[in-house]
Parts: C-alpha cells; structure tokens; sequence
C-alpha cells in the first residue's frame, strides 16, 4: 500500500469529528435489566447457521433427482385414466409399472398384482405389500 493511500484511508477511517458530540458521554446502564453475560454477547455476533448441511442436502437431492423426467399435464391425465381404469377390473389386474424411485434416482420396473389405488395418499399398493407413488409412474402396462 503506498504512503497516500495510506493517509487517506487513515484518513477516512481515523476521522472521529463527527462523533465529538458522544465520545466522553458516560455509558448507559438499564436499571431494568441485568448486565449480558460476556459469552452471550459474543453469542450475538456469531454466524448464524441454524440450517447447517441444509444446501448439502438440497444439492444430494438435486442430484438424485436430476434423472426424473415430469410428465405433462396431458400425460398425467392419461396415466390417471388408465389407473382409474385397473381399479374398476376384477380380480385385480397384474401390472408392470415404470417408475422413478426417489431413493437410487434411477427408474425401474416393477411386475405385481396390484390391489388398491389409495387415492388420498396419491399411491398404487401391490399384493406383496410394494407401493408405487403415483406421480413417480411413468408408465403402466396391463398384463392381461
């Protein structure tokens, strides 16, 4: 740093003039409250990380998740014809589902008999006790 540059910023940032007016003005104490512990205080000026590890977790999902292909509006409807559909057949219909699970981020393939549509909990339940949701399908074929 060259000497002017160092002058002005001493300058700059040593200037207590505006400040003459409160400098020797004695320090408030509250009678209302107690004095703050020093380590509370230290405390207030610690960085605030309550969501440590959160972006991680945000970033590990992403990638997990970078695989999955969202069907269309027009596709969902389709898919959610077809189900209505299976739902209606008895015995119920033996199927095999693509899906994305969520877990390993890949599609699989999934063959059982299915035997509820849970609606409310958006899921396909199967005989075997497997249960496939419903927006993570991608494709359902009928094994008649």
């Amino acid at each position: 740093m060259d000497e002017k540059q160092w002058e002005a910023e001493k300058k700059q940032f040593n200037d207590t003039s505006r400040y003459q007016d409160i400098m020797d003005a004695p320090r408030h104490v509250s009678r209302a409250h107690l004095p703050m512990p020093q380590i509370d205080r230290a405390g207030q000026f610690a960085p605030f990380a309550a969501l440590t590890g959160y972006k991680e977790l945000l970033d590990k999902t992403a990638k997990r998740y970078q695989n999955k292909e969202y069907l269309t509006h027009d596709q969902l409807v389709k898919l959610t014809k077809q189900i209505k559909e299976l739902a209606k057949q008895r015995p119920w219909p033996t199927i095999t589902v693509t899906y994305f699970d969520g877990q390993t981020g890949y599609y699989e393939s999934y063959t059982g008999q299915l035997v509820n549509v849970d609606w409310r909990r958006q899921r396909l339940r199967f005989r075997d006790g497997k249960s496939v949701v419903i927006r993570n399908l991608k494709r359902i074929d009928d094994k008649k």
